[in-house]
């Protein structure tokens, strides 16, 4: 039976969001977009370093809580098409399952871009740039998770954070920060804790 010409562009970004390219091709353009966003903020004049630093802070912070939300609700959620590529993730935590390398970045240069509407410019770009490179970090930080075994103590203890969630899937469910873990109380405290 001949394959609809409608289903060719979605298998292809299919094995497209499976690949070792896309995974890197992700990486590289997620650290790009939030590098330009940041530095084309930082070329406002507006900006002083007070408003910088609470820019900077408010973007990781925002994305920390987004990061929160989509992995916990989404991932882990009744959105079958979510839930199931994420579940692929859980069976094999060192494939290439990911967004297509180029959506991430759009949408990041698309929430700069709205929020010039609601803040001077060179803010915005910045706001936007900071939750993009939490965005960047988040990438890194669980490529780097499932790629490496980390020696330093206080490492080892951040990675074994999200480890212990692929044991225990309702739980930890920030990989960047266990923020959001802690004041919603989805963080993973073993029995021997519990009996203290």
């Amino acid at each position: 039976m001949a394959e609809s010409p409608a289903h060719a562009p979605l298998q292809w970004l299919s094995r497209l969001s499976t690949s070792r390219f896309n995974n890197y091709a992700g990486l590289s353009s997620d650290v790009a977009v939030a590098l330009g966003l940041i530095v084309a903020g930082l070329r406002h004049d507006e900006l002083r370093a007070m408003m910088i630093l609470w820019l900077v802070l408010c973007g990781l912070l925002i994305f920390s809580l987004i990061e929160y939300v989509v992995h916990r609700w989404l991932f882990h959620g009744p959105f079958e098409v979510f839930e199931q590529g994420h579940r692929r993730h859980h069976e094999e935590p060192q494939g290439y399952d990911a967004l297509p390398f180029f959506l991430p970045p759009l949408a990041y240069l698309l929430l700069a871009t709205l929020l010039t509407y609601v803040m001077p410019t060179g803010s915005a770009l910045l706001l936007g740039g900071s939750i993009a490179a939490g965005y960047a970090a988040y990438g890194l930080s669980h490529w780097s998770i499932h790629a490496y075994r980390f020696r330093h103590p206080l490492v080892r203890t951040w990675a074994a954070a999200h480890h212990i969630h692929h044991n225990h899937p309702e739980r930890n469910f920030g990989v960047t920060s266990p923020l959001w873990d802690m004041l919603l109380r989805t963080q993973y405290a073993s029995a021997s804790k519990h009996l203290r």
